[in-house]
């Protein structure tokens, strides 16, 4: 029933969420092809999604007939493009609500910028494997760096038949969150190739890898450290201007280069101002704060907790924190009041500020992020360091592959919950996750 025409149609969108049909589809007349979510043992079904009459979505499951027919009600076609082709040329109505709208197919709806397709990609070396795919070095064909040459990504291509519907529906959101985002200090997101299998994920390339990574690799002098620190702020501050909560900051979850640190890993995220959690799912105790290892409360200001927990790790070269602690022993000790001493490296100003205002035990005393910014630059200044490379990607559109791009990106491996994708992986070892 499917041939390569299909996915070379700019009206087919392969795998898509509800949640982008209805962001889609406005019109009366609008449709697209996609195909179901898949079901274990079972085909996957192509659904034509059109507006009809009353202005609603509707959606019909595209069937194949004993003899390899395509078909809608009682017409049968040899393939999914003829029989879109046939409603469209004949203006011939779908009937749907038991006969109540009917859908005319009119106006078709191309494939969003974020929408790549497999073609446009190309792996080059296999940097990592996880549970339901693995992470690829690779080159986004159409869009080309100053030097005219394909951007280097990160390729995340998860094995749909490995996934249960609940996962895929997570990392199709996670994906929808990225989409929003452009800042130099969060990992850029490319798009996603939904066309066929496996679903690929493509992401900004870091040379240096994961942060925690980095840090352990390399001896960075504090005033460095600082610039991360500010460079990790910046990040987070934006992420907030957008109304997210990331609930997962940490240095395994940030991605290292070209000298700057870019938050990753958005698998935990949710839109603001408040999140309660489930309180039977594992969490990672060592970066939370009191509400949220009390009752599962996650605000803006559970992010700042977890941040200048992050900010401890940058000056222990990426250390995992409350060492020789057990992780019951921190989820004990910090609603107490109990906090981890800087080492004698860091400027004790830096400390005082850290403990006054973002360590708190009451959420509301901690500072928004973008005042610890405003802070951080000044401080940062007086260091010596660098405190203006910070802000929104110089990036040209991508809509249709057509355009340059005026970045350079490059890669390497790296170890650790993040990888160069900044994509959710093995987030956290077991020690580090615990049940609240």
């Amino acid at each position: 029933m499917i041939d390569k025409g299909l996915l070379q149609q700019k009206y087919y969108h392969g795998l898509l969420p509800r949640e982008d049909i209805k962001a889609m589809l406005h019109k009366t007349g609008e449709y697209l092809v996609r195909t179901s979510e898949p079901v274990k043992g079972q085909p996957r079904q192509f659904i034509l999604s059109a507006v009809g009459g009353g202005g609603e979505a509707n959606h019909f499951v595209i069937r194949e007939s004993a003899d390899h027919q395509a078909f809608v009600d009682q017409k049968g076609f040899d393939t999914v493009i003829d029989l879109v082709n046939h409603y469209v040329t004949t203006k011939e109505p779908l009937m749907a609500r038991e006969g109540k709208v009917k859908v005319t197919l009119k106006t078709p709806v191309p494939r969003q910028k974020w929408e790549l397709l497999h073609d446009d990609v190309e792996l080059t070396k296999k940097l990592g494997e996880g549970a339901f795919g693995e992470v690829w070095k690779g080159k986004l064909l159409k869009v080309l760096d100053a030097k005219k040459e394909p951007v280097l990504v990160a390729v995340k291509t998860a094995k749909l038949e490995a996934m249960n519907k609940e996962q895929i529906k997570e990392l199709m959101r996670e994906a929808r969150l990225m989409r929003n985002l452009e800042h130099i200090n969060v990992v850029k997101f490319y798009g996603v190739a939904a066309g066929a299998e496996p679903l690929y994920v493509i992401m900004e390339l870091a040379d240096g890898g994961a942060l925690d990574s980095a840090l352990a690799k390399q001896r960075f002098p504090m005033v460095n450290k600082y610039e991360m620190i500010l460079q990790a702020a910046s990040g987070l501050a934006y992420i907030h201007e957008k109304q997210l909560i990331h609930r997962d900051v940490a240095a395994r979850n940030c991605l290292y280069g070209g000298g700057q640190v870019k938050i990753a890993d958005f698998g935990l995220t949710r839109v603001g101002p408040y999140y309660k959690m489930d309180m039977h799912k594992k969490v990672p105790i060592r970066w939370l704060p009191q509400e949220v290892i009390k009752s599962g409360h996650y605000t803006y200001k559970s992010d700042v907790f977890a941040f200048e927990i992050m900010a401890w790790e940058i000056t222990e070269d990426g250390k995992e924190p409350y060492p020789g602690m057990k992780v019951m022993e921190v989820a004990v000790e910090v609603p107490k009041g109990y906090r981890m001493k800087f080492n004698a490296e860091v400027n004790v100003e830096f400390g005082a500020y850290i403990l006054a205002n973002c360590w708190e035990n009451d959420p509301q005393s901690r500072q928004p992020m973008k005042d610890i910014v405003k802070w951080m630059k000044t401080y940062v200044k007086e260091q010596g360091g660098e405190a203006g490379k910070s802000g929104i990607h110089i990036m040209s559109k991508i809509g249709k592959l057509k355009r340059n791009s005026k970045e350079h990106r490059s890669g390497s491996n790296s170890k650790g919950g993040s990888t160069s994708a900044g994509l959710t992986t093995a987030n956290t070892s077991m020690d580090t996750c615990a049940n609240l």
